[in-house]
């Protein structure tokens, strides 16, 4: 396996990142725990991303499924050894069982801290060390099956 620094981060880091949107769902923890160990045992991954909104596709009754099998695996782990992703969901007025006040996602400081607490505790661990914005907090039209673009479906996007 080659491994390259993350950007301007010191983070090395495999160049295959092991993804994990479907375990949970269409994999099994036990299937999952195994195809995570034999990627960092055999292949010397070292890189791993998951998601707050997974499993796909996502739904409110196996939301979450996918950090508990990564956490299942990291129990086994030097967390040290393991560069752990996740990502915040961005603007969804599709998914509003992630907030645990009801809200439908979106970018915003008050989302983005209750998504990185609530992963922290279904991973098990005390750090995450990438976090990325699942996809844009803003309005592009055709968007996963969304219609065309359309001004009048415009909203305002959030400022950091």
């Amino acid at each position: 396996m080659n491994y390259v620094k993350l950007g301007s981060s010191d983070l090395v880091v495999s160049k295959v990142c092991m993804g994990t949107m479907t375990f949970g769902k269409q994999n099994t923890q036990q299937e999952g725990v195994e195809q995570l160990n034999l990627a960092f045992d055999e292949y010397g991954v070292n890189f791993l991303d998951t998601a707050e909104m997974y499993p796909v596709p996502t739904e409110a009754s196996t939301q979450g499924k996918t950090d508990e099998t990564v956490a299942a695996f990291l129990k086994g782990r030097n967390r040290e050894e393991v560069v752990l992703a996740t990502k915040v969901s961005g603007r969804s007025d599709r998914i509003d069982w992630l907030r645990k006040d009801g809200s439908c996602a979106e970018v915003n400081r008050q989302q983005i801290l209750e998504s990185v607490d609530s992963s922290l505790q279904r991973l098990g661990t005390d750090y995450i060390d990438l976090l990325q914005i699942h996809w844009p907090d803003r309005y592009t039209g055709g968007l996963f099956g969304q219609p065309d673009f359309s001004p009048s479906n415009l909203k305002e996007s959030n400022s950091f």
